[in-house]
């Protein structure tokens, strides 16, 4: 313990440095000197690896004789022994450095002196290890070793702020670079910038444009002066605007005249987008520029002017002509199929040479004039106009960067229209260009804007996944999908176990990051085929594409609830999530999306109905919801005292004769308001108000009673079958009961038989099969009831110890009239015999039915023919005497 006063001090100082110091140089090499410190360490060397850059970072204090060769080596990537040991041990702990390349295992004269190497962890991307090496030969305690890896873990925490805090700075200035520039490329377009809030009326105009833009009316009330649209003009407006936010067009762009202040009108072009619409697809927002273009109405009606002045008599018109064109501030220039340059304007000549009179210009081949070149133009970037109008023999457009490879790097659209004499012979072109550098910036940060708000429209804005929106969209297409394959869809809806708990005990912030991690969970377990989104809340979804076996469905959901299982660490809760699934496939439960989802959602309330961490297959039998009537503990603990509850047992014979061979366990619960309430009704209510212990408790206490009152009477028992839901069997009272029951009252397992439905099997999670192999641990057996639906296969008999089938009730009836139905049963019962089940018809109602089972080697039956339930007086003159 001779370290630990002089480790806490320099742990304190390290801890304290960490608060004070933001710069990482002075930082890293403050913790080596510190560290260093008298009577702590001789030497130290911090060493940082950051996986996004490639880079290293080291500080050392006591290692000036071998720093050189070791920072060689690390900018090799080469590593000391003992730092590449630490990093990658899988838990942070101590690493002793012997003999390596780090330089503080090395012997001297006085003692062996062993380096110590504590990992670093900072973030997923930044991590590296400090190794030091102390002022004794002795190793450290544990006690010492603590001190170290929590220093070193409260170091990594500060690095990482420190790194977060630089990266969040540089996102600053970035955002603030990019608002600059956007700012100036509406200033250098001569636009006005508007946002109209659709919904509130509200609009946003570029604060230098005000003016220009609040023409429409004059909310303020204030003396201002307002602008109007031209009567001609705003019948068109309204029809445009009103097309647009109907989704009838793609944009709303729109000329139109505004009277100024001197009772003059100007042009403007209006363009915008719709960019966010609301569940209903009504427009809720929309944004776009607003331009002043009565110069450019001007320059094209000029420009017009020179088309048709030199149609007529270029020659002789020539002086006019140059000053029309000069008046137009786009580049504008006449030239004939021999490539002479015949007009040109002050703009056009100044992407050339500043200043140069147009007259040296007259008679110039063009290409020699912006490139330099001695031949016409074949560059892709610059396509030659005439030869363009030439091979088209029309008006064509091109877009040109640089201007004719002049150099300038802009780009300009140019509009080359044909010259014709008056002969209709084409002998050159007229040449108009815009540069549209500024436009197609704006343009596309429009688009990149467009495309965000899509994001956000469609993805949900925690986890990131698909939203409900894009969820049924995305079914639509794997439903069109399935149908041209002819193969199936599969929906799971899942929603975590008492979330609702989390968010009120942990806090929403905890809540929000569990969503998040379980949303990183559910994309794992997604083929890139398959669609997974957050509906809301903590409810889920699952799209599974070309599925042709529902079992396929039920393996991913296997393989959901396993990822889940694992405990996930947020804000320092560790928190144990489950979930339940509802699965339902199209075409095979539904035939229209909103079906088959109804059908998933069902399914994920039978599921919760069971007692939550498992998943559930839609099917036809699935109570709807609502359905189960509310109870509550109160009614229960009534029930209990008042003797509400009781049991029936419905006898099975042996067919042939009147001997009984089973009773079958049926209990009630005979509520004074709602009447005879079935097992269904009140297990799972039972179960969710915490009363299913003592209801099973009630039930095996009940049937030992019994068998006593008849053992008591001398009468001979036969096997109680007592009927169990899943909701029972994974209840881990009702397991406790059955062991207590058995090992420790003395009951014989082999008088009491478990029932369960023939689906409990077929559709058992691995939860279940657990709890079902436990009980037949205990030497209880099982009989599946409404056995012969098809959903089992008689071999699947083999895997439990079941003792008997008890045949639906359906399949018996069927049997008197479809011949189909009879060779089923006669099929089944010798199989199920071979396999040592004893097979048992229920719903035998008719004695012609009884004929045919026996006729069948049916055994045993159940029903009015042979009796109804009856109550435990009432079996007791049934039961033959001992």
């Amino acid at each position: 313990m001779q370290h630990t006063p002089t480790l806490l001090e320099a742990a304190y100082d390290v801890s304290r440095f960490l608060l004070q110091e933001r710069d990482l140089a002075n930082l890293l090499q403050g913790i080596c000197d510190l560290l260093a410190g008298p009577g702590a360490g001789q030497a130290v060397l911090l060493v940082l690896l950051d996986q996004d850059s490639g880079g290293i970072i080291t500080a050392e204090t006591g290692l000036e004789s071998v720093l050189q060769p070791l920072v060689e080596s690390l900018q090799k990537g080469e590593l000391p022994d003992c730092g590449r040991r630490a990093m990658e041990s899988e838990e942070a702990r101590i690493v002793v450095c012997e003999e390596c390349s780090c330089g503080l295992c090395a012997k001297n004269a006085v003692a062996e002196q062993h380096g110590m190497t504590i990992p670093l962890s900072c973030s997923p991307s930044l991590h590296g290890f400090l190794t030091l090496r102390l002022s004794s030969d002795r190793f450290l305690s544990s006690v010492e070793q603590t001190i170290l890896l929590e220093l070193a873990e409260t170091m990594g925490l500060a690095l990482r702020h420190l790194f977060e805090e630089e990266a969040g700075k540089r996102r600053q200035q970035e955002l603030e670079r990019i608002e600059e520039r956007y700012e100036l490329a509406l200033h250098a377009s001569q636009a006005g910038l508007w946002d109209w809030n659709i919904s509130t009326g509200e609009m946003y105009t570029s604060p230098d444009q005000w003016e220009l833009l609040d023409y429409r009316a004059d909310a303020t009330g204030s003396s201002l002066p307002r602008r109007f649209i031209h009567p001609d003009d705003r019948e068109q407006v309204l029809q445009v605007l009103n097309e647009h936010l109907a989704g009838k067009t793609d944009e709303y762009r729109i000329e139109y005249r505004v009277q100024e202040k001197n009772g003059d009108w100007s042009w403007f072009l209006d363009r915008g987008q719709v960019v966010e619409r609301d569940g209903n697809n009504m427009p809720v927002r929309m944004t776009g520029t607003h331009q002043n273009i009565t110069l450019q109405k001007k320059q094209d009606e000029a420009i017009a002017l020179v088309q048709q002045q030199l149609h007529d008599a270029v020659n002789h018109e020539r002086n006019f002509l140059q000053t029309v064109i000069d008046s137009a501030g786009d580049p504008v220039m006449v030239i004939d199929l021999e490539y002479n340059v015949l007009l040109i304007n002050q703009s056009a000549a100044r992407l050339v040479h500043a200043g140069t009179s147009l007259e040296i210009f007259q008679g110039e081949k063009c290409y020699r004039i912006f490139s330099c070149s001695d031949q016409p133009c074949h560059d892709q970037r610059y396509p030659c106009p005439v030869a363009q109008v030439v091979e088209q023999k029309r008006q064509v457009k091109l877009v040109h960067n640089p201007y004719h490879g002049n150099g300038v790097k802009n780009t300009f659209e140019l509009e080359a229209s044909p010259l014709i004499d008056h002969e209709g012979n084409l002998y050159g072109v007229i040449e108009v260009a815009r540069d549209i550098t500024d436009r197609l910036r704006i343009e596309k940060e429009l688009r990149e804007s467009r495309s965000h708000l899509y994001q956000l429209a469609h993805h949900d804005s925690l986890t990131g996944l698909p939203n409900r929106l894009l969820f049924r969209d995305r079914l639509n297409q794997a439903v069109s999908k399935a149908d041209r394959h002819r193969t199936g869809v599969a929906v799971l809806f899942l929603d975590l176990d008492k979330f609702k708990t989390v968010n009120d005990t942990l806090g929403h912030d905890v809540g929000d990051d569990l969503l998040q991690e379980v949303a990183k969970r559910l994309q794992r377990q997604c083929r890139q085929s398959d669609t997974v989104a957050r509906l809301g809340g903590d409810e889920f979804v699952f799209v599974l594409e070309d599925v042709r076996e529902p079992g396929d469905a039920g393996v991913v959901a296997e393989k959901i609830m396993a990822a889940l299982a694992k405990p996930v660490q947020t804000k320092e809760h560790q928190i144990q999530a489950s979930t339940s699934i509802g699965i339902a496939t199209y075409p095979d439960d539904a035939e229209t999306i909103d079906e088959v989802i109804k059908c998933a959602d069902l399914a994920l309330y039978a599921a919760k109905e069971i007692g939550r961490s498992n998943y559930q297959f839609f099917h036809q039998d699935l109570p709807q919801k609502g359905s189960r009537p509310r109870l509550n503990v109160h009614e229960f603990q009534r029930a209990f005292a008042e003797g509400e509850f009781f049991i029936d047992y419905q006898p099975q014979f042996h067919l042939g004769g009147d001997r009984v061979a089973g009773l079958l366990a049926e209990p009630y619960w005979l509520h004074p308001s709602m009447g005879l309430l079935l097992p269904e009704a009140f297990v799972a209510a039972g179960h969710e108000c915490d009363m299913l212990g003592p209801l099973t408790d009630w039930l095996v206490q009940r049937l030992c009673d019994d068998l006593q009152f008849w053992q008591d009477q001398g009468r001979q028992c036969p096997p109680l079958i007592l009927p169990c839901s899943s909701r029972l069997l994974l209840d881990a009272d009702f397991l406790a009961a059955m062991n207590a029951l058995i090992k420790e009252q003395g009951f014989k397992a082999d008088m009491l038989v478990l029932g369960l439905r023939e689906r409990v099997v077929t559709e058992a999670t691995t939860q279940l099969l657990v709890s079902l192999r436990q009980l037949a641990q205990l030497g209880l057996r099982f009989a599946l009831t409404e056995f012969g639906q098809g959903r089992c296969i008689p071999l699947q008999l083999q895997s439990f110890p079941v003792q008997s089938v008890l045949v639906s009730r359906e399949l018996v009836e069927q049997s008197r009239f479809d011949r189909q139905a009879e060779k089923l049963l006669a099929a089944l019962i010798p199989f199920c015999q071979t396999l040592g089940v004893s097979v048992v018809a229920d719903g035998v109602e008719h004695p012609e039915q009884e004929q045919l089972l026996r006729n069948l080697g049916c055994e045993q039956g159940q029903g009015s023919f042979f009796s109804l339930p009856l109550g435990v007086n009432k079996i007791t003159e049934l039961l033959p005497t001992a």
